[in-house]
């Protein structure tokens, strides 16, 4: 038995489609902390298929994935999987599924593969909000002032 099998319960006898949670509600959930991984890398939180990590077969194995990680806050939303399609359309975000998308990937890129399209969005997307988290902070030199435009007369 996984040491995630409590959260894989929970989750399986839930009666609504899903479940905002802190991380200390999944540590409740659990009875022991969540690894220090946990609370620094979103791939922790990845709804991997296939062999992949112990925590996450034990929400994949009972029809759950994780949505709208925000590690600032320790937070995460659970939905069940087959819930995904209600939950964006009135959420109002793009509805298409997975296989459009991906099919106007490859249409716009000329890329064919399945996983090089979602690497090189991951790549995109990781880098864009990497961006805005620096530019939030104030930059790697929140100290540096811009030099005067003005230019001396001679």
């Amino acid at each position: 038995m996984s040491r995630y099998q409590p959260l894989a319960d929970f989750l399986a006898a839930k009666k609504t489609d899903e479940w905002n949670a802190t991380f200390s509600d999944i540590e409740a959930r659990l009875g022991f902390p969540l690894p220090k991984s946990a609370y620094t890398y979103p791939a922790w939180w990845a709804n991997q298929v296939g062999s992949g990590h112990s925590q996450t077969r034990g929400w994949r194995s009972v029809g759950w994935r994780t949505t709208a990680l925000d590690l600032e806050r320790r937070r995460v939303r659970f939905e069940r999987e087959g819930n995904a399609v209600a939950a964006n359309a009135s959420t109002g975000r793009d509805d298409r599924s997975t296989e459009e998308l991906l099919a106007r990937a490859r249409e716009l890129t000329g890329m064919s593969d399945r996983e090089t399209l979602i690497q090189e969005a991951l790549r995109v997307l990781i880098a864009r909000e990497a961006g805005m988290r620096l530019v939030r902070l104030g930059g790697t030199m929140p100290d540096f002032r811009a030099p005067s435009r003005e230019r001396p007369f001679a």
